[in-house]
């Protein structure tokens, strides 16, 4: 076999799991700068969402856009000191044996990495142990994380000609003059050229991904003459809680609503007594045996076949070598992003076949102007925007006078356009037409205002509680009564509404806020639900309000399960949560209310400013939440001292999150407005409690 270029192991997995287009990009430095070229010169536009290996219970990230990212890295002169740390990491990733990684590459993301990873050989190690222990045996292990590739592969050669080193820490091979090769995670010695190989993977799920990563060690090891006895993915164990072990998710408590005395279970035993929740400072010893789970079947399929029984089947009935070759061929093609159609080979699981396959590309495509109204600004058309982008001749939305017009099928003769997209898209070219302006009949959905005025009830019901949460999370569980990636609570704000005169303009006069923010390294949670109890009962039971609930809703749920001594006023305000979104998105019966500039996006960042632009995050230094959240991790994992947060990071934590809450006021105060310019007597008729 002879290659004409490298084929990495992430070049193989972003060709295999994602897009030809994806791999060709990030092959190399050249192939990345001709992409920023060719966008530049307006012969192509992206659309790239990558997805993250961190596995959260609940995701709040909708991926990041690499190339945006990395040009900046690569390119701009005006970096930060946060950028430069970046900067570095990513040029570090890209020599890599491995291949490039797309990460957003956040100082919390290379550490969760480093810590997955000495975890994992923490564990190995003292399985080495016991091992030797049962088995009356010497058998030592072999670190090659110090050495440079090159010298890696060499080192790796020679330890593997005896058995004296069982355990083996990121080996190295290479085949083909180099054009192949990879440092695994970890590599069992059996001698005799027989091996184990043993992937590791900061993630509690399994992923396709990991799959093609496997797969790919497999066949590198397999053309060198190596036996491959087994192939396991290691990953991180979303049942496993620091100090508490394992607990079946059977057990852990699924709520539901129930009826709770105020007076009784909550007024009596919390607010009238200055109580206090004991801190959970204490940290247990990780146990390594419980934190990873090492399978060696594909979990993915619903046979569940071992992957090394899959790979050998999917070698014998496919010629493996003629797919790299045909990878290694693209990366000469200076014009393939041109292409219409990614093509590409597609594993057939069921059959265990490879198959050549072209379609149109949704990520990389000719050249459009993105600012403008278009169809990707439209919910749910992912799957149909390939075929649109290449095929035919409309794009932007004011090219498409009647979207139930039949011209607008796809290639089975199905409409392109939903309900909801097509009032999206008549609302956008009535918007145009009107040179930009609106009127609150033409944004409000006219024919579900009945909808609106049920919603808006809620909001009368004072007091109305509007709280937002900060969080930050650990691969390697940071405190007790934690698991990986658990959203940790260490920030909150509330502005509390008491009657209809609230004005976000003089929110000191007219409402009430109160905040909170861990000052220490130790576990914020005991701080936070003590202080959140008091301070979300001051004026009595309430409506309580989030913007996407099913966020805070989480957090909540499980500061219940962990700290179940507090459960009836978490539980109060769990179950009196309403969400603020619900008058944009919902599950069903989208966008009540939807001004084209949100684009098709609901989060609070894109509703407030075009609702009222007078309320802006530009003006503080700490302007996002993954910023707040990375801020939060660094302080508790001892990056900076006590007084640099008390001096520098706190009042600029502070004023994102009381930012957040107000942001939320202004949404419901412009959502009323709009109400009352349809029809005043529709809130008046609330106000006074008619139905």
């Amino acid at each position: 076999m002879e290659l004409k270029n490298k084929v990495s192991k992430e070049d193989f997995k972003r060709y295999m799991n994602d897009c030809s287009k994806l791999s060709w990009i990030f092959h190399s430095i050249d192939n990345f700068k001709k992409a920023i070229d060719f966008k530049k010169s307006h012969k192509i536009s992206t659309k790239l969402k990558v997805e993250l290996e961190n596995s959260d219970e609940y995701n709040t990230a909708e991926g990041f856009e690499p190339l945006t990212l990395y040009e900046r890295l690569l390119t701009a002169s005006d970096l930060t000191k946060d950028e430069l740390i970046q900067q570095k990491a990513l040029l570090a990733n890209i020599d890599n044996a491995n291949g490039l990684e797309l990460s957003p590459t956040p100082a919390e993301t290379i550490i969760d990495g480093n810590a997955v990873g000495d975890a994992a050989r923490e564990y190995f190690i003292a399985d080495l142990y016991e091992y030797n222990r049962e088995h009356k045996t010497q058998y030592q292990y072999f670190d090659f994380l110090q050495y440079g590739f090159a010298e890696s592969v060499d080192l790796t050669r020679d330890i593997l000609k005896d058995d004296t080193h069982r355990v083996l820490f990121e080996p190295s091979f290479e085949y083909g003059n180099s054009k192949l090769k990879i440092r695994c995670d970890i590599l069992i010695n059996k001698g005799n050229r027989h091996v184990e190989i043993i992937e590791v993977k900061g993630s509690t799920k399994e992923k396709k991904d990991h799959f093609y990563d496997l797969f790919y060690q497999w066949y590198l090891l397999k053309k060198l003459g190596y036996i491959i006895d087994s192939v396991k993915l290691c990953l991180i164990n979303k049942n496993y809680y620091r100090g508490l072990g394992e607990i079946d998710p059977g057990l852990v408590l699924s709520l539901e609503e129930e009826f709770i005395d105020f007076e009784k279970e909550i007024k009596i035993p919390f607010l009238d007594n200055d109580f206090e929740v004991p801190n959970n400072d204490f940290k247990s010893d990780i146990e390594y045996s419980k934190l990873f789970v090492v399978s060696n079947t594909y979990n993915e399929q619903k046979i569940k076949p071992d992957y090394l029984a899959i790979f050998e089947n999917i070698a014998d009935k496919n010629d493996i070598d003629y797919l790299f070759e045909k990878i290694a061929a693209i990366y000469n093609d200076e014009n393939f992003l041109l292409n219409e159609k990614c093509g590409k080979f597609k594993m057939d699981f069921k059959n265990e076949t490879i198959d050549y396959k072209k379609a149109y590309c949704r990520h990389i495509f000719k050249y459009r102007n993105l600012d403008e109204f278009n169809v990707l600004n439209l919910p749910q058309m992912h799957t149909k925007v390939g075929e649109i982008l290449w095929t035919r001749d409309f794009f932007y939305l004011k090219d498409i006078q009647d979207p139930f017009d039949k011209k607008y099928t796809d290639s089975q003769n199905k409409p392109i356009f939903s309900a909801t997209n097509a009032r999206l898209i008549n609302l956008t070219n009535q918007y145009l037409k009107n040179n930009c302006q609106t009127s609150p009949d033409m944004i409000v959905d006219m024919n579900r205002i009945d909808d609106i005025v049920d919603l808006l009830k809620d909001y009368y019901q004072y007091p109305v509680y509007m709280y937002d949460f900060e969080t930050s999370k650990w691969a390697v569980p940071n405190f007790n009564k934690s698991k990986s990636y658990m959203q940790i609570p260490f920030q909150y704000s509330i502005h509390t509404i008491l009657d209809d005169k609230y004005d976000f303009k003089n929110s000191q006069a007219t409402m009430k806020h109160a905040n909170f923010i861990a000052n220490s390294q130790n576990d914020p949670r005991p701080e936070f639900i003590q202080k959140f109890i008091k301070d979300s009962f001051e004026f009595g039971p309430g409506i309580y309000v989030a913007y996407n609930k099913s966020f805070e809703k989480m957090v909540l749920r499980q500061l219940i399960q962990l700290f179940p001594e507090y459960r009836k006023p978490l539980h109060y305000i769990w179950q009196n949560t309403i969400d603020l979104r619900d008058f944009f998105a919902k599950a069903q019966n989208n966008w009540l209310i939807y001004h084209p500039e949100f684009k098709g996006k609901s989060s609070i960042k894109i509703t407030q400013p075009v609702l009222d632009g007078s309320l802006s995050y530009k003006d503080l230094r700490i302007n996002k939440g993954d910023k707040a959240s990375q801020v939060f991790r660094q302080f508790a994992d001892d990056f900076f001292t006590q007084e640099q947060w008390e001096n520098i990071f706190k009042k600029d934590m502070l004023a994102y999150c009381d930012r957040d809450t107000l942001a939320m006021v202004v949404v419901l105060q412009k959502v009323v407005e709009l109400i009352k310019e349809i029809d005043p007597m529709l809130i008046e008729t609330i106000k006074k409690g008619e139905s």
